[in-house]
């Protein structure tokens, strides 16, 4: 196999998109298990739909998804220009060339000319291709419409009668009969070159191997390679692989009007998913690693990736999947790396609720709860907001019941002894109860729970009892019991 250049050629008329970025990821993984090169082509003729920003959402955030690719505008290396409003002239002068070589032609029906005999074929049950009027046309007619600067564009000359056929990565063999095409403009009446003939001169110029991509494409792919052997350019071998699409939980098709569903990943960047678990989660959209192994970095990615397990069925978007992948990557982190990740999407005052020599201790808390960062804030908020009040009255009874209040009492009676909670003496208290009261398990550790923070569920017990104090919890219990409040 000779080395692979894959590519991902996004257009700048939106930001980086989940499918884009799925794209993006599974180039970047097929290129980089055999060693190859990863090319990031910007595709940015569409310039009426381009929005401003749309570049740099693509390159930021590949970057922070820890995707570098060997070649792109930031690092060009020796097949540019990696930014097609960059190369017109060559595209323009390769249409002209299939002109010459009577290989493509000038197309003069105006909009209104088209748009009358698609209806026609339409009302005819035949599909809508152009009627080749143009193809027809005489040299001396060519020649008088262009002195009259009569608008045209070029349209490519598809062969009759003949299969156009290729071997699908994923798909496995395909073909489409030119009868079912029509002759597909390369270049506008503007001099920008249409997607399909700019995609074809692009991917020849940067020697491409491989091409996966949407199966949104797979109707493209025919005109492209009838283009690619109009231009002579079949000689280079380029294999096409089309990835399945991707469907919220509904089975509906991934789209923007989905506005319930998060699409965009910036959207998870604010959220604050790991890009790791991101990453993760895209390489399980429509591929299965043979080990079938669930939680990986990229390098394990990388090393696993395999085109025979990938899938042509629909991949569905689960968003609860996602969070679970997300949740096992932060527990993966360390501590010193977690806290620092953590601190940028804190939107509450840790002074709220703890002193500031318990902010550590805080955050590392919820280490193993959390799904994403920024969830942390409401986490705290719902641990140190808890009353009595709030309580129902089953847990009211279990909280005031013999045997909650013999645990509560040894509880009050060892933190009289001791000085300010930390999690060696806490540890030592626990233990204590346990002896004293002899229960344990559940038993022991939900009044212990409840008495602290008024919550059935929550992070480990004795991290809990550290971060409400002594003070407070003297102050629960004694309230809980009927009694003066210690001071």
């Amino acid at each position: 196999m000779s080395k692979i250049r894959a590519r991902y050629a996004p257009s700048p008329t939106g930001f980086f998109h989940i499918g884009g970025a799925r794209t993006a990821l599974f180039n970047y993984l097929f290129a980089k298990h055999f060693n190859g090169t990863f090319i990031v082509r910007i595709e940015d003729t569409d310039t009426a739909r381009n929005v401003e920003g749309g570049i740099e959402s693509q390159l930021a955030n590949l970057k922070w998804m820890g995707i570098f690719p060997d070649e792109s505008i930031l690092n060009p290396g020796n097949f540019g220009p990696y930014k097609q409003t960059d190369k017109l002239k060559r595209y323009q002068e390769l249409a002209n060339e299939l002109v010459k070589r009577g290989l493509a032609y000038y197309c003069f029906c105006n909009e209104e000319e088209l748009e009358k005999n698609r209806q026609i074929a339409l009302a005819n049950h035949l599909p809508p291709k152009y009627n080749r009027k143009c193809l027809h046309l005489t040299h001396e007619e060519i020649e008088t419409n262009l002195k009259k600067n009569i608008p045209y564009v070029i349209r490519l000359k598809m062969k009759d009668n003949v299969n156009i056929e290729w071997d699908d990565l994923i798909r496995g063999h395909m073909s489409v009969p030119t009868s079912a095409l029509t002759d597909c403009v390369i270049l506008k009446s503007n001099g920008i070159p249409m997607y399909n003939f700019a995609v074809v001169v692009d991917d020849y110029d940067m020697q491409i191997t491989h091409v996966l991509r949407g199966e949104e494409h797979i109707s493209n792919t025919p005109y492209q390679i009838a283009i690619k052997e109009a231009l002579g350019f079949d000689k280079q071998p380029i294999s096409y692989g089309h990835l399945s699409i991707i469907t919220d939980e509904t089975g509906k098709k991934l789209s923007k009007r989905n506005k319930e569903l998060k699409q965009f990943i910036e959207d998870y960047r604010n959220l604050g998913v790991l890009p790791s678990a991101l990453v993760n989660f895209l390489a399980l959209l429509g591929w299965s690693p043979k080990s079938n192994q669930e939680i990986m970095s990229l390098d394990e990615l990388v090393n696993q990736f395999d085109l025979a397990n990938v899938s042509k069925a629909p991949a569905c978007f689960d968003f609860k999947k996602l969070l679970w992948i997300s949740s096992q990557h932060i527990k993966n982190m360390n501590e010193h790396d977690y806290l620092n990740f953590v601190r940028n999407y804190l939107t509450i005052n840790l002074n709220d609720f703890v002193d500031r020599k318990f902010h550590d201790l805080i955050l590392l808390t919820f280490k193993n709860q959390i799904n994403y960062a920024s969830e942390i804030n409401q986490l705290i908020k719902e641990t140190f907001s808890g009353s009595f009040d709030q309580l129902d009255e089953n847990t009211k009874n279990y909280l005031t019941s013999e045997t909650s209040l013999k645990i509560l009492t040894s509880l009050e009676n060892e933190l009289i002894l001791v000085g300010e909670l930390n999690l060696d003496n806490v540890a030592v208290i626990v233990n204590k109860i346990k002896t004293q009261t002899n229960v344990k398990g559940k038993d022991l550790f939900m009044p212990l729970r409840l008495i602290s923070s008024y919550q059935q569920h929550g992070p480990e017990i004795n991290k809990i009892l550290v971060l409400f104090g002594k003070d407070k919890i003297l102050k629960n219990i004694r309230s809980i019991k009927g009694e003066k409040i210690w001071s």
